[in-house]
């Protein structure tokens, strides 16, 4: 019985779950070599690594995957979406690749989502889908204040 790489499954369940096209851009944070992207990009859509180490990211860009060296935050989230368009999704497969800030990264993430996007964190064998909006995100700042 052939065995699928470790990165098919992950991959193929990303695109399955949220109906992914050649049109869709998915974003790792902490892509690492890019062994999950390059899975993801072989089923179809765009992809982009975001990864500090160099070292990896060259690697990753070695195989083929459009990968920058850069730590994630709201000024990298706005140049993903300027420089590739808006993602689908928002990918990273550790808490510790986003450090103690989890609502920073969430924040962020959404800076460069399409209208619909997810952020998708896999964690140690959990996998938590946090749905973010960044339309409804947008229209809270035009809410009154609390007293």
């Amino acid at each position: 019985m052939p065995t699928s790489l470790p990165h098919t499954e992950p991959a193929t369940e990303l695109v399955r779950r949220y109906a992914l096209t050649a049109n869709d851009l998915v974003v790792e944070v902490g892509s690492g070599e890019g062994l999950l992207l390059k899975a993801v990009r072989d089923l179809g859509p765009r992809v982009l690594g975001v990864e500090p180490d160099v070292s990896a990211m060259s690697q990753a860009w070695a195989a083929g995957v459009d990968t920058i060296a850069a730590v994630f935050g709201p000024g990298v989230a706005s140049y993903v979406r300027r420089r590739y368009g808006p993602a689908r999704l928002v990918v990273t497969r550790s808490v510790r690749g986003i450090g103690d800030e989890l609502s920073r990264f969430v924040a962020a993430a959404s800076r460069c989502l399409a209208p619909g996007g997810a952020v998708v964190i896999h964690s140690g064998g959990v996998h938590a889908r946090v749905e973010v909006c960044p339309d409804q995100v947008a229209e809270r700042s035009h809410l009154p204040r609390a007293a």
